[in-house]
């Protein structure tokens, strides 16, 4: 449709030229119990992803691996069931995100980690052990290994160095901003005027800014938005984001948003500026209260409206104080099934 490749043309407008997306990681080793399929400490991975950039994770890959020692087998069986230890904790602690953002693999015997630790390590045995690893067939490595130095070289690794072998190694991607100058420039109107009850609602996904005809009634709204634009008349765009993340960044967001659907009025219909009213007001947190108050049937629902409709609260002394119930459950289950509907940009004509 006509309406889809305008879209489409001004979402390449922004990559080419307004805003490039580059990713940032953060990577964690969580170490197993021998023979055991959950972890020593989670602490770390649990801090990264509830931190302040858990908005911002777009991908999760695991790396779990078993120390050699033991059956193939088993070691492999283990190593799998870390793996899906792991993941489902941070499915659990990440609940908006789909299983194509995991990528796992399987190690059942790290015997890359092995000769890593050997060229590191100052052992008298390290060449030695390094020449079985490296040249002798798999099958008959392990025995080599407890043969060396009349097994006092496989009884030190299995001390030194197999420990950190029994492990998945979590490597977190964050989406992040490269900001550089727009190509459109536009002068921020702020007003407290509600959105308009008739307003045409676009949707974005989380963290997201480009315009995507595909998602949830966009194209029926693109369709609206196109016949308010060919009238002539003056155009209000409310521009607002979830509360989830940072508020700084959500601004900016709400900004880049309101952008996008500049760019894309002026390209296709000409619109000058003194046409469109700008209202990028960030995070919605009213927006919150109502979906709350229409969808919200949780136990603790009045508490949590009490927090929402609390003025005397910032934003983030409510996101604190409704994380604090339950160390977080209540806030992730919002993030899931009421915040979706806040990422949008309302529509009216003056």
């Amino acid at each position: 449709m006509r309406t889809i490749g305008k879209i489409l043309a001004v979402a390449l407008l922004f990559l080419a030229g307004a805003v490039r997306m580059s990713a940032a990681t953060e990577s964690v080793n969580i170490r197993f119990r021998f023979s055991k399929s959950e972890p020593a400490d989670f602490t770390k991975l649990e801090e990264i992803l509830t931190g302040p950039n858990a908005s911002k994770v777009v991908g999760i890959e695991l790396r779990a691996s078993s120390s050699p020692d033991g059956p193939y087998w088993l070691n492999k069986q283990i190593a799998g069931e870390r793996a899906t230890y792991v993941a489902d904790k941070v499915k659990a602690l990440c609940p908006s995100l789909g299983e194509d953002a995991f990528k796992s693999t399987i190690v059942a015997e790290d015997w890359a980690g092995v000769a890593k630790w050997l060229r590191r390590s100052g052992k008298g045995y390290k060449d030695e052990a390094l020449k079985i690893v490296n040249e002798t067939p798999l099958a008959e490595r392990e025995a080599k290994l407890k043969d060396l130095w009349a097994g006092e070289a496989w009884d030190d690794m299995m001390r030194s160095a197999f420990p950190a072998l029994r492990s998945v190694r979590v490597t977190v991607t964050f989406a992040e901003e490269e900001k550089v100058e727009p190509k459109v420039t536009l002068e921020v109107k702020p007003t407290a005027a509600p959105v308009d009850s008739g307003s045409v609602k676009i949707c974005f996904a989380s963290g997201m800014r480009y315009l995507r005809p595909d998602l949830g009634n966009n194209l029926a709204a693109f369709q609206e938005i196109d016949k308010m634009a060919g009238s002539g008349k003056s155009l209000r765009i409310v521009s607002l984001t979830s509360p989830e993340g940072d508020p700084t960044s959500n601004a900016a967001l709400a900004k880049n948003r309101a952008n996008c659907l500049v760019v894309y009025l002026k390209e296709n219909f000409k619109l000058a500026d003194e046409k469109m009213i700008i209202d990028a007001r960030g995070e919605d947190w009213d927006g919150l209260y109502r979906e709350v108050h229409k969808t919200y049937q949780e136990a603790n629902r009045e508490k949590v409206l009490e927090i929402l409709g609390n003025d005397a609260l910032t934003g983030g002394a409510k996101k604190a104080a409704i994380r604090g119930l339950d160390k977080g459950a209540t806030w992730k289950h919002l993030v899931k099934n009421q915040m979706p509907e806040l990422r949008a940009i309302y529509v009216s004509s003056e």
